[in-house]
């Protein structure tokens, strides 16, 4: 099954760990309206959607958290994993000190 709702921004190819409430996956592209993962469970076409993606390496002072709301625009069913496209309509950061110790 594939439903589409093309974007026309330029999409960025990268695989970072996405968190959601129903479970984990991994994202396949980008850009600053939607984004594109994929993961072991399904949505419907219209379903809103909260997910969090941890930025790990962007700040030196510790993980970069952005936590999204959007909506399901496309889903992708390809074997085992499920490739969904979701919409950015807001967000939010939040960084992670990192805590160092001295020996």
């Amino acid at each position: 099954m594939k439903i589409s709702v093309q974007s026309r921004a330029p999409r960025y190819k990268g695989k970072v760990p996405v968190e959601l409430e129903s479970g984990k996956g991994v994202t396949r592209d980008f850009n600053g309206a939607g984004i594109f993962f994929e993961l072991d469970r399904s949505f419907s076409l219209g379903q809103p959607v909260l997910f969090t993606i941890v930025l790990e390496h962007i700040d030196p002072v510790g993980p970069v958290s952005v936590t999204c709301r959007g909506e399901i625009v496309r889903v992708e069913e390809n074997g085992q994993k499920i490739g969904v496209a979701a919409t950015i309509n807001s967000y939010s950061f939040a960084t992670f000190q990192r805590t160092i110790k001295n020996s």
